[in-house]
């Protein structure tokens, strides 16, 4: 990959052997926002002519725009070294040199940046240029970022999403990253590519590919990497490390602590321990982050730690739950692991921490152990006093495990989330000593023994690890990390943590808000600060185009699809189901969606390991009952069936429908003990049906009358934890219908329902229904729809029996069973069957689907020709740059582009004027139109109309004798002043659109006649006609469209009249229209 340099007009290039991204410059403004216009072509058009080289070393990627002084600066890698190899194709660098190349001015392009001398003829730089200064690049804009970003830090990977851990990505994920799948808290360069991004979403599917195997932008992490292979055995394995440190509270170590009000930590960081085998590759997660709560620390501290809680406990509760939903959604229930001791500052920390997870709606999410480190710990062995107190969940939460196919094997279903002070010495033992008990266990699994040298080389590591991320947060090593390389305490490690405790005093405190300000800087969260806006004027043009004429390359059928819920409570097999799957005559469905909750017995065998034999017994069941009631012949397959526990889905679609569908994929989700268990959670099927998504959803949640927030908490952990391959969620498809034992009671007592459902008042139930509640609050399913209920509750019968319940607990019945979709389906049925199998009754809903089928290869040909033709409007082959005129304008607007002519002294030539940018001459005076008569003895005509875009034959100038004969005229017709009593009724007849119309119910003004109140604009008084008066050639030579001003009113004692509130005769005045 390549940087070049186009001077005239400025434009820089990122190119590899077959394409560039182009970034052109856009003259502009001191106090316009700073804008480039992006463009990504194939070579083959010769989109480079006239560029030049930049820079002789190769290029890894783009890390982003950015806005220095008024410029808009390219920012790129140019240095890089190999620091970890993950598995086999999967890379990481460390940046080691990073260049600014200016897209819209020339200041700094003399500036040498690169470490080694450049040729200057190839590179463009020239040592001999006068006033050259090399001690001058210190003050440059970038220098700073430059300073930060090359400090050994910063990771980027060419081949993987190096954001997102394992357990997120497949193993063929891939040799692109994908900016869709990104995660963007651990990404410290989103805001410098973010309109790379938006860039890039206005590209064809096509050419998005083609952008992300060019490898052009780069996502960038911080914290560390490293890899130590190793024989095991008679496999070469590798052990590798990956810290990822959070971006959304970055910050130094006393100007970023504890939590701010959306919730994000200082120092949180995600560390990925990574074993990779022959045969498979293995993964663990943990993560650290300071105290949840709003505290403060000063920096010069001679006596003790004095620590400034900042916030009440009431004031705190939003963000601290905050905090730790996020990170139960992300990951799965929380074992904190606190490390704080003591003393007067961290045991006010432990007990608010503590007040606040009694309190909290996750605390059965969360569990806490304290482990006072201090006082605990004096060697190595002593740290494993803390292993009893983790054991329990380092089994249940496990680890996450997959073949080399990419298969999963096993998953992560919790974290360790550990914290002392500063989330950094202490830390780092303890998360050492977690991840060799996870590392102890695999090794138990996979029956292997590793060595002394093995967990030597995993000391390594994490003390490597602690060293990174300490100089991250206070500048200085980490301390303590002799004791995690060699496992004890000696004299020389205590005096190198004394020197680092000095060294970061002085940092803190002397060059600590320096280096704070770069990162705010890095990060786009400095006041004012706002990212450099890409336009794409022929893709944006294009797409709104494609998008309008959408009907000429894609085609719409329709197809039938049929979804049945049914909770068995572990009944057999059953052929009986025809009043269930085929409740009426209609055509059978192109789809049937069957899902089923407890399919077995919810036994603790069974939660631990489900037997599969049940679900493939009803499979074969309905699989029967649908062939054989088919009509025409055709035959039904089973596309796909998925299970967790006792929760199944099973798809089937007719044979003629196959061809048609595609990208066939499914996925499960825990919700049970907190995410730990599959006895609650939900399964999840989806694929392409042409061009349309479909996404099927069947669960069971959480059982309990008065347990609606755990229900709600269950939906939330599915909407977004369910995850399909490339990081596709259920909310990425057109249609989706999710179904199930919801498990949402009607708030009502037995009594009362039993009642109302006696008398057929459903809607005094549905009133009081648990899950129309909750979504009218909008605390789940938003956007889903659900047809009426016309049935009765579902749930609880005596089996075998249209009774309710009438055992001693006398279940209030409810509409546990529900169906609900989102997208426009076309909902055609919504019923219950009367099935006697188990304590529910069965439902079912069918519904009508668009299906939409793209002509790819007419889309193609109708985008290279809209594509050629806007490509010629808006720029030339040859020497051209844009002007941005409305940056504003999306793409409805059709922001319009001039070209701006550069070169031959043209270039002063000012930019067209729009609304919100006028003209303006040196002088600061505003630019005006003059506009003269035709000869001496014209005046403008009065009678022209008021609106000069109003058609008329009148002229605009006319002579003054023909201004005399049309008032002639107006006096001999005196009965026009006399006729009309309302002086704007002659208007409203002929021009009723131009009178606001008066509401027959609104109240007028009592002091105001009736004739008068409802026109709100005050008629244009012509000059009073009196060709004798002196000053009358002055009123008539006035523009008609700016009323004179009315004679001023007689100071007298008695008030005057308004001339709204009386007559044409009382006024004596000659009365004209307006037109």
């Amino acid at each position: 990959m390549q940087c070049l340099l186009r001077e005239q007009p400025r434009s820089l290039a990122l190119a590899n052997r077959d394409y560039a991204l182009v970034f052109h410059s856009v003259p502009q403004n001191k106090n316009s926002l700073s804008v480039c216009i992006a463009e990504f072509v194939s070579l083959s058009e010769k989109p480079l002519d006239g560029f030049r080289r930049i820079s002789s070393r190769p290029i890894y990627g783009t890390l982003g725009l950015i806005e220095l002084e008024n410029s808009n600066f390219l920012c790129v890698i140019t240095g890089a070294s190999e620091v970890a190899r993950i598995r086999d194709g999967e890379r990481i660098f460390r940046i080691t040199e990073v260049c600014f190349y200016s897209v819209n001015r020339p200041n700094w392009d003399h500036i040498r940046q690169e470490g080694d001398f450049l040729d200057n003829t190839a590179d463009g730089y020239d040592s001999d240029i006068p006033g050259y200064d090399a001690t001058k690049y210190a003050s440059e804009p970038f220098s700073s970022l430059r300073k930060l970003l090359t400090n050994g830090t910063f990771y980027f990977s060419l081949d993987f999403d190096i954001t997102s851990r394992l357990q997120l990505r497949t193993y063929h994920a891939y040799t692109d990253p994908q900016s869709d799948t990104m995660h963007e808290q651990f990404m410290w360069n989103e805001f410098m590519l973010r309109q790379l991004f938006k860039f890039r979403s206005h590209l064809n599917s096509d050419e998005k590919e083609v952008l992300d195997s060019c490898g052009f932008y780069t996502y960038v992490i911080r914290g560390f990497s490293g890899t130590e292979p190793f024989k095991l055995g008679m496999q070469n394995v590798r052990l590798s490390l990956i810290s990822r440190l959070s971006s959304l509270r970055a910050g130094t170590r006393f100007l970023a602590r504890g939590v701010d009000d959306d919730g994000n930590v200082a120092n949180y960081v995600e560390t990925e321990t990574i074993l990779d085998t022959p045969n498979y590759s293995v993964s663990f997660i943990q993560v650290r982050g300071s105290i949840p709560i709003f505290w403060e620390q000063e920096g010069v501290q001679m006596f003790g730690q004095k620590i400034d809680i900042t916030r009440s406990f009431e004031a705190t509760r939003a963000a601290f739950e905050k905090h730790f939903s996020d990170i139960i959604k992300e990951y799965g229930p929380v074992h904190i692991v606190n490390l704080l001791g003591t003393g007067s500052g961290e045991r006010s920390l432990s007990d608010r921490l503590r007040q606040h997870i009694q309190y909290s709606p996750e605390k059965e999410q969360i569990h806490l152990t304290e482990f006072d480190y201090h006082s605990l710990i004096r060697s190595f062995e002593d740290a494993n006093k803390i292993r009893p107190m983790l054991y329990g969940n380092v089994e249940s939460f496990s680890f996450y495990s997959e073949k080399r196919d990419g298969e999963a094997i096993t998953s992560q279903d919790g974290i360790f989330r550990t914290n002392c002070l500063d989330c950094l010495d202490r830390t780092n033992v303890i998360q050492n000593l977690i991840s060799r008990m996870i590392l102890e266990n695999v090794m138990l699994h996979t029956r292997q023994n590793a060595g002394y040298d093995f967990w030597q080389l995993h000391s390594t590591l994490w003390a490597n690890n602690g060293d990174a991320l300490s100089h991250i947060y206070t500048g200085t090593g980490a301390l303590k990390s002799s004791f995690t390389r060699k496992g004890k305490l000696s004299l020389t490690g205590a005096l190198n943590d004394l020197s680092k405790s000095v060294g970061r005093m002085y940092i803190n405190n002397f060059q600590d808000k320096g280096r704070q300000e770069t990162i705010d800087l890095l990060l786009g969260r400095l006041i004012d600060q706002h990212p450099v806006i890409l336009y794409d004027p022929i893709h944006e043009y294009v797409n709104h185009e494609l998008k309008k004429r959408e009907n000429e390359f894609s085609e719409q059928k329709n197809a039938s699809i049929f979804v049945a819920s049914y909770n068995l409570n572990g009944c057999n097999p059953t052929s009986e189901l025809e009043s269930w799957l085929f409740p009426d005559d209609n055509p059978m469905a192109d789809i049937y969606v069957v899902g089923f909750q407890e399919i077995v017995q919810l036994t603790p065998q069974q939660v631990i390991n489900a037997d599969p034999a049940k679900r493939r017994e009803w499979e074969t069941c309905v699989k029967r009952l649908l062939n054989n009631r088919t009509k025409d012949g055709s035959k039904y397959v089973q596309l796909r069936s998925g299970q967790l526990v006792g929760t199944a889905m099973i798809v089937f679609v007719k044979e003629s429908c196959l061809p048609s569908i595609k990208n066939v994929e499914g996925t499960v989700k825990k919700t049970g003990l907190g995410g730990v268990s599959g006895n609650k959670g939900a399964v999840a099927i989806r694929f392409d049906f042409e061009d349309t998504g479909i996404c099927f959803i069947t669960s069971h949640l959480a059982a309990g009358y008065t347990n609606y927030d755990e229900r709600n908490h269950d939906y939330q952990t599915i909407a977004n934890g369910l995850r399909f391959k490339r990081g596709r969620s259920i909310f990425n498809h057109d249609y989706v219908v999710w179904f199930g034992d919801f498990n949402y009671r009607i708030s009502l007592t037995y009594e009362d329902t039993i009642y109302c459902i006696e008398q057929g008042k459903l809607e005094n139930l549905f009133e009081n229904d648990q899950l129309n509640n909750q979504m009218l609050t909008g605390d789940v399913f938003p956007f889903f729809s659900e047809l009426p209920i016309t049935f009765p509750p579902t749930y609880k019968f005596d089996i075998g029996t249209d009774t309710y319940d009438t055992s001693d607990k006398h279940r209030v019945p409810a509409w546990t069973d529900r169906i609900l979709y989102r997208g426009e389906l076309k909902p055609i049925a919504y019923n219950s069957a009367p099935l006697y199998f188990s304590d529910h009754r069965p439902v079912l809903a069918s519904y009508e689907a668009s299906i939409v089928k793209v002509d790819k290869a007419k889309k193609k040909r109708l985008f290279e020709e809209l594509y050629l033709q806007r490509k010629v409007d808006v720029r030339d082959a040859s020497n051209t740059s844009y002007t941005l005129i409305d940056i504003s304008g999306s793409v409805t607007g059709k922001p319009n582009l001039i070209p701006y002519v550069p070169a031959n002294g043209m270039d002063k030539i000012k930019k067209p004027s729009v609304d919100s940018r006028k003209w303006w001459f040196e002088d600061g005076l505003p630019a005006r139109s003059i506009a003269a008569p035709p000869g001496i003895d014209y005046q403008l005509n009065p009678d022209r109309p008021v609106n000069p875009f109003t058609p008329s034959k009148e002229p605009d100038w006319v002579k003054p004798e023909k201004i005399l004969n049309s008032e002639k005229k107006q006096e001999q017709h005196p009965a026009m002043s006399s006729q009309v009593t309302n002086p704007l009724q002659s208007l409203n007849s002929s021009h009723p659109s131009l009178i606001p119309q008066q509401s027959l119910s609104k109240p007028t003004k009592p002091s105001k006649p009736d004739h008068l109140a409802a026109p709100r604009m005050k008629p244009a008084l012509p000059p009073r006609t009196n060709p004798s008066s002196s000053n009358s050639t002055s009123l008539r030579s006035s523009p008609s469209n700016i009323p004179p001003t009315p004679p001023p009113r007689k100071s007298t004692s008695t008030p005057q009249p308004d001339l709204l509130a009386s007559s044409p005769e009382d006024s004596k005045l000659t009365w004209k229209p307006l037109v």
